[in-house]
C-alpha cells in the first residue's frame, strides 16, 4: 500500500535567507531514511504482514505532523503545509480504500492527495522571477508528464502486460493512480529544471520521492495479497515519505536568491529534451521485444514530438526577444557614450584597457582600437603611475562612491595633459565587472604658478611650494619598495588655528619654521590643508625627536597687525615592509588623531593598541544603531540622598550598554558616538519613556527621577512633545521629573530657553549638570529656567587639603541658596569628603559612598539613605527644602 502524496515539488529556491547548506544534517537524515526503509522491508517476513503496513501508516501520520509543524521554519511555509495536507489526505484515502476495496485497487484512495500536488506546485515555484519563461515552463511540464507516462506504459508492456496477472478493472485502477502520480513526477522534474544550483537538491529529493511513490503504487496494484510485493510497496512508500521530509529540511538552507533562473540554466534547457529522449527511446526499444506498437504508445509519442516542437518554437522566440533587447540596449549604450564629450575608459582587474569611447581621439589624439589591451600604467606619466596604480588597485568592489584621481597623460603631439578621472569601482556588478573611468582634461583650469610646467605644479602645493600629498604618496611608495632606503619613519603634524582658507603668509612662516627644525636628510611635504608630513631617515625614536621639535616650532604668528594663535600635535609611524603608501598614511593619521585627543603639543606613536581602539570604535559605532532594538541597552538608577532628611529624594537614570562581544561598554565611550548623529535623540526619547515608567511603578510615591537630555535633542524642538508623551504614557507626575542639561545649552537659540520655560511651567524641574565647567560668567544664571545645580566632581579634587577648594564648594552652595536653587554634589566617594560637605551645609549628595547605580528591581524595597547616612541633629523643616523634595 502507498500513502498517496509522497512527493510534491518544492518551490524554486528563491528564499531571502543566506545561510549555508547543512550538508551533514541532510546526510544523517538520508541515512536514517534508508534505515527505516530497510526495517520496514524486513518487518514483513520477520513479524508478519501487518507490520510493514502499520509502519507505513505510522510514518504517514508522523510526516504529516512534522511537515505541518516545521513549515514555518522553511523557506516556503505555505507550500509545505500543502505537502502536509497532501500526505495526510492520501494516507487517509488509502486506509479507507483498503477497508472496502479488493487488493490491487486500494491505492486508488490516495488519488485525492496526489491531486493536491498541482496546488502545491503553484505555491512552490516562484513564477515572479520566471515571468518571461512561463511558456517554456508550460511546454517543459507537458514534456515531463508525457515522458513519465511513456516510461510507465513501456515498463508495463515489457513486464506484466501479457501475463494476465491483472484484471481489466485492476489495470484501469493502476493506470488511473499512475497517471495522477505522473503529473506530480512531471512537476518535480519541472522543479529540478527551474531551480538554481543552490536549491536544486530540494527538487532532486522531491523527484526521488515521487519515483518511489510511482514504483510503490505499481507494486501495490499488482499484489494480489500479502507477500513480497506488499513489503516492497510499503518500504518504497516509507522511503518516499522520508525523502519528502528531507526535502523539507533542505528547503530551510537555501543560500542565494540571485542564481540563474530557468531561462539561463543549462540543466533547465536540456532536461526537457533529455526526458523526452528517454521516454521515446524506451518506447522504440519495446517494439522489438513485444513485436507491437500500441495505440496508446503511438499517441503519447506523437503528442510528445508535437510538444517538443512547440517547446523549441517557444524557446527560439524567447531567445530572439532577448537578443533583440540586448542589441537595443547595447546600441543605446554606445550611442550615449559616443555622444559624450568626455571619454569613458573601462579597465579590467589587471588595469588593462578593455574598452574606450571614441572621444579619446579628441582628447589625446589616440586611436581607440590601438589602446584596447594596453596597461593603463603605460599611458600615464612615470611619476604619476605609482600613485594611480596604488589608488586603482586598492579600490573596494561594490563601493557605490565615486573617487577622483588626477594624472598626466601624453597627447599624440607629445604634450602632457592633466587628466582628471572620476573612478567608479563596478567590479562587483555582474553586468559590468570592471573599473569605469570618466575622464576630463583639466590642464587649462588647474591652479599653477606662472611659467611653471605641468610636471611641477601637479606635485607641488602652490601656497607653500612644498611637495603635495600626491608627491608624498609617490615618495612613500618608492621608499617602501626600495630595500636600500634603510630605516625610515613618517611624521604627520596637525596644525590647529589656521585661518579659514589658509593664509599664505602664515603657511609660509610655518614652512620656514619647520624647515629650520629638520635635519638634512628629512623630507617635508604638505599633506592636507592643516597637516604637514615629514619623511624621516632613521629610527622611530629619531622620528619622535623630530616630531617634538616640529610641534615646539608652532608658535603664534604675527600677520597683518594681528596674532594668529596656533597649536600642533604630531603622529609618528614607522614604514612597515608589508604595507603600501595608503596604509602608512592611515597609520600616521590614526596616531595624529590620538595626539590631538590628548591635547596640544602632544606626540603619539602608532601602535597596535591604537588600531585596536579604532577598530573597537568603528565596531561600536556600527553596532549602536541596532543595540536599542536588540535589547542590549538598559537603565540603572543612582540615588540622590538628602543628608538633612536621611532619605533618598530622587534617582538619576543612567544608560548602560551590554555589548554581546565587548561586554559592558562605558557611557563615556558610546554616548559621544551616539551624539554624532540623530541616534542620540532616539536614545534620549527611549530613556525618558523607560525611566518615567519605571519610577511611576515603584511603591515610593514621591520619588523623583532625573534624566539627562542631550544638546542635540533639545535643539531639535521635539523635547517638549517627547516629555509630555512620556509623562502621559507612564502616569508620572510632572513634578517628579527632573531634566538634566549642560551649561552650554542655555546659551543656544531662543527656542531652547523657551522650551525649558514651558516645561518648567508644566511642573518639570530643570537641573544644570556639571555646573562650573562650561560658563565663563555666572550672570547667565539670573532669570534662566533652572531649579537645581549639580556641582561637578572636579570641585572635590583634593578638597580635604586645599583651602581654596573648600571655599569654592562653599561658594557654590551659597550661590545656589541665594538664587533659591538646590545644589547636588556629585562624585562623593570618601567619608572625609562627606563630612566636609555636611559641615558646609550641603544637603543633596550623590556618589559611590552612599549608593552605586542600582537596577530597577533594587528600588522596589527600602531605598539607600537611612542606613548609609549618619544621623544628624534636628531635621530641616519641609518648608525650607528648596530643591528635590521627596
Amino acid at each position: 500500500m502507498t500513502s498517496g502524496a509522497l512527493a510534491a515539488p518544492a518551490r524554486v529556491a528563491a528564499a531571502p535567507t543566506r545561510r549555508a547548506p547543512a550538508a551533514p544534517r541532510l546526510g544523517r537524515a538520508l541515512l536514517l531514511a534508508f534505515a527505516v526503509t530497510l526495517a520496514t522491508g524486513v518487518a514483513g517476513p520477520l513479524v508478519g504482514f501487518l507490520a510493514p503496513v502499520a509502519v507505513n501508516f505510522a510514518v504517514i501520520a508522523g510526516v504529516t505532523v512534522l511537515l505541518a509543524r516545521s513549515a514555518a521554519a522553511s523557506a516556503h511555509p505555505t507550500a509545505w503545509r500543502w505537502y502536509a495536507g497532501s500526505v495526510g489526505l492520501g494516507g487517509a484515502g488509502s486506509a479507507l480504500a483498503g477497508a472496502v476495496m479488493p487488493w490491487g485497487q486500494s491505492a486508488l484512495g490516495s488519488i485525492p492527495g496526489q491531486l493536491l500536488v498541482v496546488a502545491a506546485v503553484v505555491r512552490l515555484i516562484d513564477l515572479r522571477g520566471l515571468r518571461a519563461s512561463r511558456a517554456q515552463l508550460l511546454t517543459s511540464l507537458v514534456l515531463f508528464v508525457i515522458a513519465v507516462l511513456l516510461t510507465v506504459h513501456t515498463i508495463y508492456r515489457l513486464t506484466i502486460a501479457g501475463t494476465g496477472l491483472l484484471s481489466p478493472t485492476s489495470t484501469i485502477s493502476m493506470f488511473a493512480l499512475l497517471f495522477t502520480i505522473a503529473i506530480g513526477t512531471g512537476c518535480s522534474l519541472l522543479l529540478v529544471a527551474a531551480s538554481p544550483a543552490t536549491g536544486r537538491q530540494v527538487g532532486l529529493l522531491v523527484f526521488a520521492a515521487q519515483c518511489c511513490a510511482s514504483v510503490a503504487a505499481g507494486f501495490s496494484s499488482v499484489a494480489a495479497g500479502p507477500g513480497p510485493l506488499v513489503y516492497l510497496a510499503c518500504s518504497l512508500s516509507v522511503l518516499g515519505l522520508c525523502l519528502l521530509t528531507t526535502a523539507g529540511r533542505a528547503d530551510r538552507f537555501v543560500t542565494d536568491h540571485r542564481d540563474a533562473p530557468h531561462s539561463s540554466s543549462a540543466l533547465g534547457a536540456l532536461l526537457p529534451h533529455a526526458t523526452a529522449m528517454v521516454g521515446g527511446a524506451l518506447l522504440l526499444a519495446s517494439v522489438p521485444v513485444t513485436g507491437t506498437l500500441t495505440i496508446t504508445g503511438s499517441v503519447l509519442g506523437l503528442v510528445g514530438l508535437s510538444t517538443l516542437m512547440i517547446h523549441q518554437a517557444v524557446s527560439w522566440r524567447a531567445q530572439q526577444r532577448l537578443t533583440a533587447e540586448l542589441t537595443r540596449s547595447e546600441a543605446y549604450f554606445r550611442t550615449l557614450v559616443r555622444g559624450s564629450a568626455d571619454p569613458v575608459v573601462i579597465l579590467d582587474d589587471e588595469l588593462r584597457v578593455r574598452w574606450v569611447s571614441p572621444a579619446i581621439t579628441d582628447l589625446l589624439g589616440l586611436d581607440p582600437q590601438r589602446i584596447v589591451g594596453l596597461p593603463i600604467a603605460d599611458a600615464v606619466h612615470p611619476d604619476d603611475a605609482p600613485a594611480l596604480i596604488t589608488a586603482l588597485g586598492s579600490a573596494q568592489p561594490d563601493d557605490a562612491g565615486t573617487k577622483t584621481r588626477t594624472a598626466r597623460i601624453q597627447h599624440l603631439d607629445g604634450r602632457w595633459r592633466l587628466i582628471r578621472a572620476q573612478v567608479r569601482d563596478l567590479r562587483g556588478d555582474p553586468d559590468v565587472g570592471a573599473l569605469v573611468l570618466y575622464c576630463r582634461d583639466v590642464s587649462a583650469t588647474a591652479p599653477r604658478p606662472a611659467d611653471a610646467d605641468l610636471t611641477a605644479f601637479s606635485t607641488t602645493d602652490p601656497a607653500t611650494g612644498l611637495p603635495n600629498r600626491s608627491a608624498l604618496t609617490q615618495r612613500l611608495t618608492a621608499a617602501l619598495r626600495d630595500p636600500a632606503t634603510g630605516a625610515a619613519a613618517l611624521v604627520v603634524i596637525g596644525v590647529d588655528g589656521l585661518p579659514p582658507g589658509g593664509d599664505q603668509n602664515v603657511l609660509r612662516e610655518l614652512t620656514t619654521r619647520f624647515s629650520r627644525a629638520l635635519r638634512g636628510a628629512d623630507w617635508l611635504a604638505r599633506a592636507d590643508a592643516d597637516e604637514f608630513a615629514v619623511l624621516v631617515q632613521g629610527t622611530i625614536s629619531d622620528a619622535e625627536t623630530v616630531a617634538g621639535r616640529l610641534v615646539d616650532a608652532v608658535e603664534p604668528v604675527l600677520t597683518g597687525g594681528s596674532t594668529v594663535r596656533l597649536t600642533a600635535a604630531a603622529g609618528v609611524t614607522w614604514l612597515p615592509a608589508d604595507a603600501d603608501a595608503g596604509e602608512t598614511l592611515r597609520r600616521a593619521d590614526l596616531a595624529l588623531r590620538s595626539a590631538r585627543a590628548a591635547g596640544p603639543g602632544r606626540v603619539r606613536r602608532h601602535s597596535d593598541a591604537l588600531r585596536m581602539n579604532q577598530d573597537r570604535e568603528e565596531a561600536l559605532r556600527a553596532d549602536l544603531a541596532q543595540a536599542l532594538g536588540a535589547g542590549q541597552l538598559h537603565l540603572v538608577y543612582q540615588p540622590v540622598v538628602d543628608l538633612a532628611l536621611h532619605r533618598t529624594t530622587s534617582v538619576e537614570a543612567l544608560l548602560r550598554w551590554r555589548h554581546p562581544v565587548y561586554g559592558e561598554v562605558s557611557p563615556a565611550e558610546f554616548v559621544p558616538l551616539a551624539e554624532e548623529s540623530a541616534l542620540i535623540t532616539d536614545l534620549g526619547r527611549w530613556v525618558l519613556h523607560q525611566a518615567t515608567a519605571t519610577v511611576a511603578g515603584l511603591p515610593h510615591e514621591d520619588l523623583a527621577v532625573a534624566v539627562n537630555v542631550s544638546a542635540r535633542h533639545l535643539r531639535t524642538g521635539e523635547l517638549v512633545d517627547d516629555v509630555l508623551a512620556a509623562l502621559e504614557e507612564s502616569g508620572l507626575a510632572a513634578s517628579r521629573l527632573v531634566l538634566e542639561i549642560t551649561e552650554s545649552v542655555l546659551l543656544d537659540d531662543g527656542h531652547v530657553v523657551a522650551d525649558l520655560e514651558l516645561l518648567r511651567r508644566l511642573g518639570v524641574r530643570i537641573a544644570v549638570d556639571d555646573f562650573g565647567t562650561g560658563w565663563s560668567s555666572l550672570a547667565y544664571l539670573v532669570g534662566l529656567p533652572i531649579d537645581v545645580l549639580k556641582m561637578d566632581r572636579q570641585f572635590l579634587a583634593d578638597v580635604e587639603h586645599d583651602q581654596q577648594r573648600r571655599a569654592l564648594c562653599a561658594s557654590v552652595l551659597h550661590l545656589g541658596t541665594s538664587l533659591g536653587l538646590a545644589v547636588v554634589v556629585e562624585g562623593v566617594e570618601t567619608p572625609a569628603e562627606l563630612q566636609l560637605l555636611r559641615d558646609m551645609g550641603h544637603r543633596f549628595i550623590q556618589g559611590y559612598l552612599l549608593a552605586r547605580p542600582l537596577p530597577a528591581a533594587a528600588l522596589t524595597g527600602a531605598l539607600p539613605g537611612d542606613e548609609t547616612v549618619p544621623p544628624l541633629g534636628a531635621p530641616v523643616p519641609a518648608g525650607d527644602d528648596p530643591g528635590l523634595g521627596r
